[in-house]
């Protein structure tokens, strides 16, 4: 388990380094900052912090599924292992669903309340 845990945060963290680079929007916001343009709007930024927590979120998920699946696959009849592994399962998906709910529910806020 702690080898899984450190494959986990692994990759985690090269995930992190590509959705820094997924933000540059093709380097459109290094040229924006070459020419001077400086992003202030708070909505703006927000979201792009949002893409980027939700991105994480996905992979988070797709890790919580390819572990849980493995941890099945490997039970060899364990009741305590697919036990465990269809406990990750659920709780997998069950965050997946907080969470967009969550973000459905703020971005039908925004649009609502805006002015």
């Amino acid at each position: 388990m702690k080898k899984i845990l450190q494959l986990v945060l692994m990759i985690l963290c090269i995930s992190f380094l590509f959705t820094g680079n997924a933000l540059a929007l093709g380097g459109l916001d290094t040229t924006a900052g070459g020419a001077g343009y400086v992003e202030k709007d708070l909505l703006k930024i927000g979201g792009n912090a949002l893409n980027v927590i939700l991105s994480f979120v996905g992979v988070l998920f797709l890790l919580m599924m390819l572990a849980g699946g493995f941890l099945w696959m490997t039970a060899a009849g364990n009741e305590d292992r697919v036990k465990t592994a269809l406990n990750l399962l659920i709780a997998g998906v069950i965050g997946l669903v907080i969470v967009v709910s969550a973000y459905a529910i703020t971005a039908w806020l925004g649009d609502t309340l805006r002015w």
